[in-house]
């Protein structure tokens, strides 16, 4: 106690709140939680725990607390300042040109359809694994479909070449007719 400027053990505590007429079993919990925010020192000594508290001791502690969280912000106002000189140093040494402020954008540019992209990816997961193991299973068939269709066309144009004995007709009529590009119609692969 700050006035009589001695230990205390719980016991005795207990006896003096009850005089004073605090509830016996809260002094325990009210101890303990004085203890935890450290307002009251606690010490075992033999078998007993005593207990007490110096009037300037929690003045003590905000103070030591104050210092060390002053300490701390001038150590990040120091690291700040160093980060600033460095940015700074940096800016200095790779002026902004118009080539970065092209590549800054298409980089932008290009996050936002991978995004985009992913995004869509996404929409197309069902969570249906027995889909899935069906469409892994059914690909080599679509593609052999495909590159058969693919050979079909091929022979095609083989033969409207030789009616029209002119490739240059033949591709034209293929664009016109079926929309077939022969410069970029090829086997899937």
């Amino acid at each position: 106690s700050h006035d009589s400027a001695e230990p205390w053990l719980l016991k005795d505590m207990e006896k003096a709140a009850a005089k004073k007429g605090v509830v016996f079993q809260a002094v325990k919990d009210v101890v303990q939680s004085l203890v935890d925010d450290s307002l009251v020192s606690v010490d075992k000594i033999g078998t007993s725990n005593w207990f007490w508290s110096f009037p300037g001791a929690a003045d003590a502690a905000l103070k030591a607390r104050l210092a060390a969280i002053d300490a701390e912000t001038h150590a990040v106002e120091v690291e700040t300042k160093d980060m600033d000189e460095r940015i700074a140093t940096a800016r200095a040494e790779n002026p902004e040109t118009e080539a970065r402020v092209v590549q800054r954008a298409l980089l932008a540019s290009a996050e936002e359809l991978h995004a985009s992209l992913k995004k869509e990816e996404h929409s197309f997961f069902s969570g249906d694994d027995a889909m899935m193991s069906v469409m892994r299973q059914n690909t080599p068939v679509a593609t052999l479909a495909a590159n058969r269709w693919t050979d079909d066309v091929f022979m095609l144009k083989s033969w409207v070449e030789k009616k029209t004995a002119s490739r240059a007709e033949t591709h034209a009529f293929f664009k016109q007719q079926a929309e077939i590009n022969f410069d970029t119609f090829d086997y899937v692969e």
